[in-house]
């Protein structure tokens, strides 16, 4: 069978709008990006090898289950599950059936990523040296291209889940763009009052925390409610990635304070600012279902004011309707072709006049009916106007036992239900690697100082001067802090001994020798900022023991006795 005749055959999903190929495509897409946000929550510290273990059964056993309780519809049916809706429209799933709604992914892929790769990091355990050494950025730059790349692709993760439907694409981009700058400013606005200031790290976690919340209400809300979202989301999911270093666990990416914690409120937020005026597929959320009543009294009082205006208007009809006519029958008394132009002028204005006021009056006229038409019994499938649907829509809603609440609690249920089906799944699976990996799913400490790059992939950096390898030296020489440690500053001044011999006396005891370290040299070099003549600055520390070090250090060096003193 060919493409097409397969498609006409089996059932194309989404009734008939989109060939299953291409359907296919876009779902191996989804797939294959869902792992790769779990390696976010424990890079730098797993070997290769093992991870495509992991990677492999993950996508068997947890996501392709999650993705079928959410997106199955009944595409390989023989007949319809709704004769009404056809083939491919009605979901078949688990949480689907339930009514949960997740537009592009919030359940299936954000959820389940965040909490598999917290199983992960907690089975894992930490990175060398975490939380006692601060772990930024390796580049900014590449931090900030990377949030834009995402920015700009999400466009197609979201709003090409609309599967060829034009106007929910175009809601879509404009939900997701307005949910990214809002999450963006608003976890800027987090670091601003907690922290002091803004970052640019800031803004592109706020902007990856905002399209992972908008993803499961992109074409289910509008976009007023997508910047809602993203609002909510920024500054929640800053205070989700800080609560790490309370909880003690070591997540690199912050893949479940983003992806995870983003996923859960962006799904639960869906029901909350959900609309089904959007789409057919969505339900009415706790906004749009407490609006009803006041919808239905909003356009109660619409009706009046256009009749007023009706009214009005229809005063100035008849002075109008003489003047157009006064106008054209005094054209052809013109008395030269001049006079005879100008006349015609006034003529056409005239007239443009008086059917403005006629298109405006059944503008409103028109307005009114749409508003206030009763059903007609005799025109089948007939909606009637506005207040009838609207108030045939809240009677529905009373007989199904529906509340503003109810979507809402369908959301948690799902979103409660796809996190504890993830994160058990994924805690087995991850301890099942580890040991059948003999416990080398997670790299040796010997392996991760040297740099996991290098160790696993044979790659050192950006290497474009087309050097195979780098070399790797041993030294004892100390290492120099990253980041300054915490503390109080103050300085040691050393007396009794000329600056240029203390400067060269301190210099070879930075160089790297033979043997072990002097201890007050160690107790001394972790403090040290500057040193500058016989002034030595320190950050943090305990001044007197560091006092101490430092002049029994240069006694024994010089072989003589000095003075030192502290200034703080």
């Amino acid at each position: 069978l060919d493409g097409g005749t397969m498609d006409r055959t089996c059932g194309s999903p989404h009734g008939g709008n989109i060939p299953r190929s291409i359907h296919m495509v876009y779902q191996m897409m989804f797939f294959i990006i869902t792992p790769a946000l779990i390696s976010g929550a424990v890079a730098e510290r797993i070997r290769f090898w093992p991870w495509t273990i992991f990677m492999l059964a993950w996508v068997t056993f947890v996501y392709c289950p999650l993705a079928h309780m959410v997106w199955a519809f009944d595409w390989f049916y023989t007949d319809p599950v709704s004769e009404a809706a056809g083939i491919g429209v009605s979901a078949v799933g688990l949480l689907g059936k339930m009514g949960a709604l997740d537009f592009a992914g919030g359940t299936v892929v954000h959820i389940s990523a965040g909490f598999a790769g917290l199983a992960c990091a907690l089975v894992l355990k930490k990175r060398t040296g975490y939380p006692e050494h601060a772990m930024h950025p390796n580049s900014m730059v590449l931090t900030l291209i990377g949030a834009g790349l995402l920015w700009f692709g999400w466009f197609g993760f979201n709003g090409g889940s609309a599967l060829g439907s034009g106007d929910l694409g175009t809601t879509g981009f404009a939900t997701t763009q307005a949910a990214a700058a809002a999450a963006g400013l608003s976890w800027m606005l987090g670091e601003w009052i907690f922290k002091g200031k803004p970052t640019a790290l800031g803004l592109a976690s706020g902007i990856v925390a905002g399209l992972v919340a908008v993803t499961p209400a992109s074409g289910f809300v509008y976009p007023w409610g997508g910047a809602c979202i993203g609002a909510i989301a920024g500054i929640v999911c800053y205070f989700a990635v800080q609560a790490k270093s309370l909880l003690g666990y070591d997540d690199s990416l912050d893949a479940f304070g983003v992806h995870g914690i983003g996923g859960f409120l962006g799904a639960v937020l869906t029901g909350v600012f959900c609309y089904a005026a959007v789409q057919g597929a969505s339900q009415d959320g706790y906004i749009a279902h407490m609006r009803l009543p006041k919808n239905i009294e909003a356009l109660k009082k619409e009706v009046p004011d256009l009749k007023k205006e009706i009214e009005a208007i229809e005063k100035t009809e008849p002075d109008l309707k003489k003047k157009m006519d006064d106008t054209a029958g005094a054209v052809e008394k013109g008395k030269t072709d001049k006079a005879k132009e100008e006349l015609q002028k006034k003529a056409d204005s005239a007239k443009s006049d008086y059917e403005a006021i006629t298109k405006k009056v059944e503008r409103r006229k028109a307005r009114i009916d749409e508003i206030e038409k009763p059903k007609d019994p005799k025109v089948e499938d007939d909606k009637g106007g506005l207040i009838v649907q609207l108030e045939d829509k809240i009677e529905g809603y009373k007989k199904a036992e529906k509340g503003p609440m109810s979507q809402v609690i369908i959301q948690v249920k799902a979103s409660v239900f796809s996190a504890v089906f993830a994160f058990v799944l994924s805690l087995a699976l991850a301890f099942l690697v580890q040991v059948i990996t003999l416990g080398n799913f997670r790299s040796s400490l010997a392996d991760e100082n040297e740099g996991l790059d290098y160790t696993e992939h044979g790659e050192v950096g950006f290497d474009f001067a087309g050097i195979d390898t780098m070399p790797l030296g041993k030294s004892s020489e100390p290492k120099t802090a990253k980041v300054p440690p915490a503390g109080k500053r103050f300085e040691v001044i050393v007396e009794g001994i000329e600056n240029g011999g203390l400067i060269q006396a301190w210099s070879k005891l930075c160089q790297p020798g033979e043997g072990p370290v002097d201890p007050d040299f160690k107790a001394v070099y972790p403090y040290v900022t500057t040193v500058q003549g016989n002034r030595f600055r320190f950050r943090g520390g305990d001044p007197k023991a560091l006092s101490a070090s430092i002049q029994k250090l240069f006694q024994t060096k010089l072989g003589k006795p000095i003075k030192v003193r502290v200034e703080e």
